[in-house]
């Protein structure tokens, strides 16, 4: 009976808080970092991202919705549609 519980882990022995291991640390690699690419804007951004959060926000709902859709649709970014989406949003933020 005791050999069955040395193999699984207490609660005492799991990271705690959403993605955060011991202590409140962020856990994992760290990601390489990137540019945002709207033009004239040089937020260095991580690589899971499209674009900075401010310039994401000047870029029209539901465009952001359109771009979020066509991720999830199942392709990514392989598809065209989510391709034509990511470059009607970066051009929106720019205006």
């Amino acid at each position: 009976m005791a050999g069955q519980s040395a193999g699984r882990l207490t609660a005492p022995a799991l990271p705690r808080g959403r993605g955060r291991g011991p202590g409140g640390q962020p856990t994992g690699l760290p990601l390489p970092v990137g540019r945002c690419p709207v033009p004239g804007c040089h937020d260095q951004i991580d690589r899971t991202r499209l674009m900075c959060r401010r310039d994401w926000y000047l870029v029209p709902k539901q465009l952001r919705d359109r771009v979020w859709a066509t991720w999830r649709s199942g392709r990514a970014s392989d598809s065209r549609e989510h391709q034509e989406a990511v470059l009607k949003a970066v051009a929106a933020a720019r205006q």
